[in-house]
């Protein structure tokens, strides 16, 4: 008869159980897997599988990249619920093999085993971060504050920006760009009308560019709004001005609503940021999935 506060001997170190405080580690293991790529594979010292998960992320950050997965609504929800999965399943394989480890005899791991995989996590945490190969770094979501841009982009809606899109190439005229104003660390939206070269005009009712009124966007996405001539600001600070090159003229697509070129002048190209894609959400459902232009 066994002696109180004995437990009994167990042939199969498989069939040992697992008391509610054994699964502390499982539990852990899955979080820090959920959180970094192969950190719980890595806490269970198992550095091959925090090898072959670091790798697969890598790969799947390139392929993103590659396909540029962000660019449009539908690649987001996709892109997402890959990543969402991915995560899952991480942490899944970290919780299991954690609990694994608690139900068989500890065995010892090699220290450089140990270190190398810890070094492995850490590399790969750094390079997801750099702009060369984190998914996400081309593309940033943001959410529109004013209804200067409408109904090209209204008050409350949230969109998808390409952050790279003026690096190689400059906007061409009718472009939607987003662009650092002065020393504001928030970005304005507004429609390019003018580049180097261009003579711009301002008059009560239009803008106008080498001889010829600019024509607006009155409606997009299932917006439409109708501009009269006495909601167009006037701008007193000038009559007509040839923009000079690297800079652009930039206004509002409801031009009643807008503080833009006409007031400050033109922008330089040194201040863009980013061009607008898509809506992925608005108030008004019609519009979520708009493409930009």
């Amino acid at each position: 008869m066994a002696e109180v506060g004995e437990q009994p001997f167990a042939e199969n170190p498989s069939e040992i159980p697992v008391s509610s405080v054994g699964w502390r580690k499982p539990i852990l293991a899955g979080f820090l897997s959920f959180l970094i790529t192969g950190l719980g594979q890595a806490y269970n010292r198992q550095w091959r599988r925090t090898l072959g998960f670091v790798v697969m992320a890598l790969f799947l950050d390139l392929l993103f990249l590659h396909f540029r997965v962000w660019a449009t609504l539908k690649g987001l929800a996709v892109g997402l619920s890959v990543l969402l999965g991915w995560r899952i399943s991480m942490s899944v394989d970290a919780a299991v093999q954690a609990r694994k480890r608690l139900q068989r005899p500890a065995q010892s791991v090699p220290m450089a085993a140990t270190i190398g995989a810890m070094a492995i996590v850490v590399a790969a945490v750094l390079l997801q971060s750099t702009n060369q190969l984190n998914p996400l770094a081309a593309f940033r979501a943001f959410r529109i504050s004013s209804g200067s841009m409408c109904p090209t982009l209204c008050e409350g809606d949230r969109i998808i920006a390409d952050v790279r899109g003026f690096r190689s190439q400059e906007p061409q005229r009718g472009e939607v760009v987003m662009f650092l104003f002065d020393r504001e660390s928030t970005l304005h939206v507004k429609r390019v009308v003018a580049a180097g070269g261009d003579e711009v005009a301002n008059t009560q009712a239009d803008v106008v560019v080498n001889g010829s009124p600019v024509r607006l966007p009155t409606s997009a996405c299932g917006t439409s709004i109708v501009r009269t001539s006495s909601e167009i600001q006037p701008s007193a600070n000038f009559r007509k001005l040839r923009i000079p090159g690297k800079q652009f003229f930039v206004v509002g697509d409801d031009l009643g609503n807008s503080f833009d070129s006409r007031f400050y002048g033109a922008i330089d190209a040194s201040r863009l940021r980013g061009k607008p894609i898509y809506v992925y959400w608005s108030q008004k459902t019609d519009r979520i999935g708009c493409t930009i232009r």
